[in-house]
């Protein structure tokens, strides 16, 4: 199977985010995420996705018609807006560190970007799918921030529409 190359470019909105962009492309190349289903996920300059950092409200703005409520980040058509309060500070029922709530949060809306969706806890204490939304809560699950390997292999079949890119 073919790799298939995702293009992104990085539009921070916000003061003291100079580990953002970096912390993405990290997150993008590491062999534990969706590196594994063979996409080839970067940044460039004229790509036609756009990854933005930004304040709850700007956040709203970018992801209606969903509603983000000012504390949460999603995917909407090329977009991905990541909201600053969550990048700042994770959520208060996340139990690992900074890092690796920015890191599930990063591979669950890169995943949206890649065609995958919404998976449910499966069980009190089991891994938590990264396509959870663990910011919402944990409903018993275990905290992860790597897709898992049926996300993995689901992802890799390429055959979920990517989100549409600008001028499509």
């Amino acid at each position: 199977m073919p790799v298939i190359s995702v293009l992104y470019r990085v539009d921070v909105r916000i003061g003291k985010a100079e580990d953002f962009a970096p912390f993405l492309a990290k997150v993008m190349a590491d062999d534990h995420g969706w590196k594994r289903a063979r996409f080839d996920v970067r940044e460039d300059s004229g790509a036609p996705y756009r990854v933005v950092l930004a304040e709850g409200d700007e956040v709203d703005e970018l992801c209606r018609p969903y509603d983000t409520g000012g504390k949460y980040s999603c995917q909407n058509g090329p977009i991905v807006a990541i909201n600053a309060d969550r990048w700042r500070d994770s959520v208060p029922h996340w139990p690992g560190d900074l890092a690796s709530y920015r890191t599930m949060l990063l591979n669950h809306e890169m995943g949206h970007l890649l065609g995958q969706h919404h998976s449910p806890c499966p069980g009190p204490g089991r891994t938590a799918p990264v396509m959870q939304q663990q910011s919402g809560g944990l409903d018993g699950c275990a905290a992860n921030s790597w897709p898992l390997d049926d996300e993995i292999a689901r992802a890799a079949r390429h055959d979920l529409k990517l989100a549409p890119a600008y001028g499509e």
